[in-house]
This record gives structure tokens, C-alpha cells and sequence, in this order.
């Protein structure tokens, strides 16, 4: 399972320690509307056992809506073994009739020390204990149209120190955000992966991305973009 390294306080709203944490996915992007579900992954690379709390808090972001107080989190505190790992779940519905739109809430990750407890099962935070390490890691969700509107323009293959590279402006027209991923095809079918890209709504993305093995630029023929949550295909560019 791949990892993620996180620098914590590139992502706190309160007076965090400089430290880090193992956590897998960093992302959540999915239909709050119809409900979204994701379960975290927390790594212990130490000799000795860590526990987490975590709580939802509000993300006040201009034109993104409040969903911290739809999260509901399981379970709460979360203690791992040492060179283990242990996960939580995340449930988040938007109640009906909500408007349409992008929403986001911070997760935080509080580092807690490991008091000794006759069952891990328990919710038990005893006064006093040292917080470590404490992360707000940013998630969001949408609520509105299931299929995208992405208008793709200034595509251009260029060449820079024997690289090539992709630039392209990716406008988001659809009311809430949008992951898609870029592709490559070259002349026998073959598939250059290009990586994943996030707009919020009303965003405009300025890509210039590598595209890795391409030897000459006659060889792509097509540009790719895909819906990264339905997978579906929402644009072929033929590339001249």
C-alpha cells in the first residue's frame, strides 16, 4: 500500500509540533450527496505503541462549503502498535436538499500518549496527557452534477532539455469539483499516464506536466482526460 509522508504543519490551523505522520489516503473527493465512505490508514514506524485521536473541525475557505458536522468517525482514538498499522472510517451524507457545490472539513489527527488499558476498545482520554504531534489534514466533497464538464485549452507538446512536456489550461465548468486524469495514446495505443488533477469549482488548472518515455513528439496522438471517480473518458483531443 502506498504511503504517505505528511508535514504536518504545512496543513494546521492551531499551534502544531514540528513532526510527522504516516497517514494513507490524503484525500477523500467524493458525492457527499449521495454519501461518501473512506477508511484511513495510520502507520506506526517506531518501537513504541502511538495513539490517535481524531476529530472533525470546520474548514472556513471561501466558496467551499461546512461538511465537518456531517462526519461521523470510527472509531475515534485509534492506538497502533509499534511497526504496525491501524485504520478509521469516515461516513459523510450532506442531508437532503442541500445546494450543490464544493464542501471540506479538517481532520484532525492528535497524537496522544498511550496510557495502558485493559481494552484498546475503549474511547479513553485521561487528563494531562501529552499531545505530540497534531495535524489538520483537509478533505473535501461535492454535491451536484455525477458527470463533469472539464473544457480543455492551449494544449501544446513542447520539448525542453531532451524532456516533453504537456501544457494545458483545464477549466471546470461543472458546479462542484472535479479529480481527473490525464493520458497520453501514442500511434500504436499505447498509454502515457500523465498523473491525477484537482479543480474546485469555477477553478482553472495550468498543467505542464512531463510525459515520461515519449522519444519524439510525432508519437502522441491523442490526449486523454478521465473522470478519476467514474472513470469514464470525457474528452479525446487528437494531438497534431
Amino acid at each position: 500500500m502506498k504511503k504517505f509522508l505528511i508535514a504536518m504543519f504545512t496543513l494546521a490551523i492551531h499551534s502544531l509540533s514540528y513532526s510527522y505522520i504516516n497517514i494513507s489516503p490524503t484525500s477523500l473527493d467524493k458525492n457527499i450527496g449521495v454519501g461518501a465512505y473512506e477508511e484511513f490508514t495510520l502507520y506506526n514506524n517506531t518501537q513504541i505503541p502511538i495513539r490517535y485521536k481524531i476529530t472533525p473541525i470546520e474548514m472556513k475557505e471561501s466558496g467551499v462549503g461546512n461538511m465537518s458536522q456531517w462526519m461521523e468517525i470510527y472509531p475515534k482514538i485509534v492506538t497502533i502498535k509499534p511497526l504496525e498499522e491501524a485504520s478509521f472510517k469516515l461516513y459523510v451524507k450532506s442531508p437532503p436538499k442541500s445546494k450543490n457545490g464544493d464542501y471540506g472539513a479538517f481532520l484532525n489527527i492528535k497524537q496522544i500518549s498511550a496510557p495502558k488499558l485493559k481494552s484498546d476498545e475503549k474511547e479513553f482520554i485521561s487528563s494531562g496527557l501529552t499531545v505530540m504531534t497534531n495535524l489538520n489534514m483537509g478533505l473535501y466533497g461535492y454535491i451536484g452534477a455525477e458527470i463533469p464538464t472539464i473544457i480543455p485549452e492551449n494544449v501544446n507538446i513542447y520539448k525542453k532539455e531532451n524532456k516533453y512536456y504537456l501544457k494545458i489550461e483545464l477549466n471546470n465548468k461543472t458546479d462542484r469539483l472535479v479529480r481527473v486524469i490525464l493520458e497520453i495514446e501514442d500511434e500504436k495505443k499505447g498509454i502515457y499516464p500523465l498523473g491525477e488533477f484537482r479543480a474546485l469549482k469555477g477553478q482553472t488548472l495550468d498543467v505542464n506536466q512531463e510525459i515520461k518515455h515519449l522519444k519524439n513528439k510525432k508519437e502522441a496522438k491523442k490526449l486523454i482526460i478521465r473522470d478519476k471517480e467514474t472513470n469514464k473518458i470525457l474528452k479525446n483531443i487528437s494531438l497534431k
